[in-house]
């Protein structure tokens, strides 16, 4: 355990997953059964992963895209902080992978109806900031889908406690009822969740329509 903090949570998630990027790392596979099966993938054609480490979920969802022989294009993107990781995701595909912050994502507005960020939200140190950043580049009544650590109170609390000390760029676990609260004060109606895991939850919300 390192208690250096002084490098920061960024810095040190892009360092703990720049490391990762050479081995087989988490459980974020656990939630992919769930996340493909709440994608419509005849009408939401327009994806982004943020946190999307070496890409494997979106090369999933860009074979059910395939699968639908329909004129309408698709555009599928990856986003994550760690350059090692984006190099790995780009080898053999045609997906548009790149290397950036979730704070500022690098997309234009209403560019995309679905985002998925799984085993990412708790290694943000201003969530707040980065729901806006996704409020900004989904369209209308467009989806979030996030994946998430989901344990009870005591362990919560304990965890929380530590991280601060640890290196590997974890910022906060958070309850259910957190990650509802937080979404809906930026902007997201919650659809519904559901347990993948004993210690992992799947939550939907969507982009609530601005009134003209």
């Amino acid at each position: 355990m390192n208690f250096n903090k002084t490098k920061g949570y960024k810095e040190n998630s892009i360092n703990f997953f720049n490391r990762m990027a050479e081995k087989n790392h988490g459980d974020s596979y656990k939630h992919y059964k769930t996340v493909l099966s709440w994608i419509d993938y005849k009408t939401e054609r327009d994806i982004l992963d943020l946190g999307c480490g070496k890409g494997e979920l979106l090369k999933q969802i860009e074979v059910r895209l395939n699968s639908y022989k329909i004129d309408k294009k698709f555009k599928i993107s990856g986003l994550d902080i760690s350059p090692n990781m984006i190099e790995k995701a780009k080898n053999n595909s045609e997906i548009e992978f790149k290397v950036g912050d979730s704070e500022d994502i690098p997309f234009a507005e209403n560019t995309f109806q679905v985002i998925t960020c799984l085993n990412s939200f708790h290694h943000y140190e201003n969530p707040e900031k980065v729901l806006k950043e996704i409020h900004r580049v989904l369209k209308n009544e467009g989806k979030i889908i996030i994946g998430e650590i989901n344990i009870n109170d005591f362990f919560k609390k304990l965890i929380n406690r530590i991280l601060p000390y640890t290196s590997n760029g974890d910022v906060r676990i958070y309850s259910s009822n957190e990650i509802k609260e937080i979404f809906s004060q930026e902007g997201f109606v919650f659809i519904k969740e559901k347990f993948i895991f004993p210690s992992l939850k799947v939550y939907l919300f969507k982009k609530q329509k601005r009134s003209s």
